[in-house]
């Protein structure tokens, strides 16, 4: 299913040019303005069903949201295909495929990086005795000086504040599967508890933190997470 979210814009903005062309030679207007409104259907959708905030998972790897992934490479892909299609209907000139091909190239790439995610499932964020790992990049302990979560409701962000950066390292609901709240949680306690820091990984532990970060929430008398889930290593 997730895959078929990598291709069904192709195929749709694909059968549009088609139709267009096959109705409307020379549409490239008409052309345009369906395939925009095709992609920024399929993004509005899709940030629709991300407006909930995800359970919290005890886990020590965090990815972003497969559907999500899918969901991106399929909107680079489909802009790639409507400026290749955007050409011929434009002007049948080669100068014009060798434009759009050459507009078209940074979309492709961007959907197969998407693409390789999706299908080997590279963790956003990873937490190990010796630091904290974001995007492929790792960050020992020793230079993480705070963890906040900021911004507002509408838009909230966790910054890592990474000693001998001029910028925090940023992480949105959007890009990692898992409550902010708790890898806010879960990453100021580490950072705060040094000595514990070799028990990154145990199940034991994971279940013992998970258990203690909901506690400490509750009998604070906030809400959002960590929520009570099935621990899982």
């Amino acid at each position: 299913m997730r895959w078929a979210r990598v291709v069904a814009p192709s195929v749709l903005v694909g059968a549009v040019g088609a139709l267009v062309h096959a109705f409307v030679p020379g549409g490239y207007v008409v052309f345009g303005l369906i395939a925009v409104a095709l992609i920024g259907l399929d993004q509005l959708l899709t940030d629709l069903r991300r407006r909930e905030e995800p359970d919290a998972r005890p886990g020590w790897e965090f990815f972003a949201p497969r559907g999500l992934v899918a969901a991106r490479a399929g909107r680079a892909f489909a802009l790639a295909v409507t400026l290749v299609i955007a050409a011929p209907l434009c002007t049948g000139d080669p100068a014009g495929w060798a434009v759009a091909a050459a507009l078209a190239t940074p979309s492709v790439l961007v959907g197969v990086q998407l693409s390789v995610r999706l299908a080997v499932g590279a963790s956003v964020l990873r937490l190990s005795p010796d630091g904290v790992e974001v995007r492929g990049r790792p960050y020992p302990w020793e230079r993480i000086e705070a963890v906040e979560l900021n911004g507002d409701r509408a838009n909230p962000r966790l910054d890592l504040l990474v000693a001998g950066r001029r910028h925090p390292v940023t992480l949105r609901p959007a890009g990692v599967d898992a409550s902010l709240l708790f890898l806010t949680d879960l990453l100021g306690y580490y950072q705060s508890h040094a000595r514990l820091r070799c028990a990154i990984g145990d199940a034991a532990e994971a279940g013992r933190v998970h258990g203690l970060l909901l506690e400490a929430r509750l009998a604070a008398g906030l809400h959002g997470g960590p929520r009570p889930i099935l621990a899982a290593g």
